[in-house]
């Protein structure tokens, strides 16, 4: 049981695994939410960043833990498809407070190897990946997102070189904003559990070349806040990203998911061939997490 981005982070480096981190805060009283609503706010959480993170990730285990760990549900092997629905219906049968969600991710990430390096393969990949929220009467709505640095980095994966920097930190940093966007908050927390990790806001900063490879290509940098700290964002900061939020064309979810929570079979309904089940509104036939 984690109780926190430090355990977790913590219990990687144990495994001798690098990652970085990135969350923040929802600052939500879950002391005047009745265990209903706190449950349905974890839904929309986890909707939210799946719509962000498509193409970049796929759910593959999830852990339910209910408020000072009275109830707990684990899931393996889940189905992209259908993955929302089974959700749905779980939390349904809940009645306690949600304490924690933690759903294990495959990443679906490019490998380029050094025999063809211009001919990147995309694959789904198992690697540390990781989306945890933590909520309940004693939190306040804390959520994170993890993903291992190998596929960042110049290391060796599977016995062969990788360049990977250059093609799969761009995937991250959309997604990563996309999610600031979908949830109306600023990424305020980045963090890793090594030090020679470079972590900014968007994701991973370009790994030093190894002997016989050239440098990565930078992509656009994305605005930062000026100031010696990176990540100490200033009030000014602050209040462009709140307007920029303004100005986005983003989909209200509470009245949907409200509406599905009350009328949702015991059946979940068949997706689309190709197609993201989508608990919200399955008579729509286009697909609710393609941003593109």
């Amino acid at each position: 049981m984690i109780k926190n981005l430090d355990e977790y982070l913590e219990m990687q480096a144990n495994r001798n695994e690098v990652v970085g981190s990135w969350g923040f805060s929802s600052n939500l009283n879950f002391t005047r939410m009745k265990p209903e609503e706190t449950n349905i706010w974890f839904f929309e959480q986890v909707f939210n960043f799946l719509r962000s993170f498509f193409g970049l990730v796929v759910p593959d285990s999830m852990e339910i833990i209910t408020y000072n760990a009275t109830k707990q549900v684990k899931r393996q092997n889940l189905d992209q498809q259908t993955f929302l629905d089974e959700l749905m219906l779980v939390m349904k049968g809940l009645k306690q407070h949600l304490w924690t969600i933690r759903l294990n991710l495959n990443i679906v990430g490019f490998l380029r190897t050094k025999n063809r390096p211009d001919d990147p393969v995309r694959l789904q990949i198992k690697e540390p990946c990781t989306f945890i929220v933590w909520g309940g009467p004693d939190e306040s709505g804390f959520q994170s997102f993890s993903i291992t640095y190998n596929l960042f980095s110049t290391t060796i994966l599977d016995g062969e070189d990788q360049m990977l920097w250059s093609i799969n930190q761009p995937v991250l940093e959309k997604a990563l904003r996309k999610w600031e966007q979908q949830t109306g908050q600023r990424i305020n927390v980045v963090d890793s559990n090594s030090a020679h990790v470079p972590v900014n806001r968007y994701g991973f900063g370009a790994p030093r070349s190894r002997p016989g490879f050239a440098a990565p290509p930078p992509p656009p940098p994305p605005p930062q806040a000026r100031g010696k700290d990176p990540f100490a964002f200033e009030m000014a900061d602050d209040e462009a990203f709140k307007a920029e939020l303004k100005n986005q064309d983003l989909p209200e979810l509470e009245d949907e998911i409200l509406e599905d929570w009350e009328d949702i079979n015991d059946e979940a309904p068949e997706p689309e061939p190709n197609e993201p089940a989508d608990p919200t509104n399955s008579s729509k036939k286009k697909d609710p997490f393609d941003f593109s």
